[in-house]
């Protein structure tokens, strides 16, 4: 006996998915957040399940809560990583001006690299950056405020909107 669904003479018609017997589809506002499923090994989900009942909460939040932390923390290590990397590179440019015996005197601030800023510009950040005040990551896209300075050797300086903004205040 030939299978009609190997040899493509039948076509098989798959009714509108959308319509749930008969009902009206809910409005947006009313639907869940999107479904996201994963294969997971068994130990991995008994360890889940374990966890979810020690925290008293459902898998599937433990999942959502471990996946915000997680790149919480990526965030933060993102943005000490890049604070970390400016400094480093500020003080190398320090050092070399110094063995070419060109060091910069001490300006009175010394103690407070945004004293030496004459001047914030407002900009839209196209690479992250990291605000020198708070030391919050500002993402691509976001507005942010540029230090200005005479001083050509001196870092680059950014301020989040919302520390820029408590300078106006």
């Amino acid at each position: 006996m030939t299978k009609m669904w190997q040899t493509g003479a039948e076509l098989a018609v798959i009714p509108d998915m959308t319509k749930k017997r008969g009902r009206k589809p809910m409005a947006k506002r009313d639907r869940k957040d999107q479904l996201v499923q994963t294969r997971v090994p068994g130990e991995l989900s008994e360890t889940l399940r374990e966890a979810a009942k020690q925290n008293r909460v459902t898998v599937s939040q433990l999942i959502r809560n471990v996946l915000e932390d997680t790149f919480d923390l990526v965030d933060n290590v993102v943005g000490e990583a890049v604070q970390l990397g400016h400094s480093v590179r500020r003080d190398a440019l320090k050092i070399a001006e110094s063995a070419k015996g060109r060091g910069r005197r001490p300006s009175p601030s010394a103690g407070d690299p945004l004293a030496d800023v004459e001047a914030w510009q407002d900009v839209l950040i196209n690479k992250d950056v990291v605000c020198a005040q708070c030391a919050r990551l500002v993402g691509r896209g976001e507005k942010a405020a540029f230090g200005v300075s005479s001083d050509p050797a001196a870092p680059k300086l950014w301020l989040c909107a919302v520390c820029a903004g408590r300078l106006s205040a």
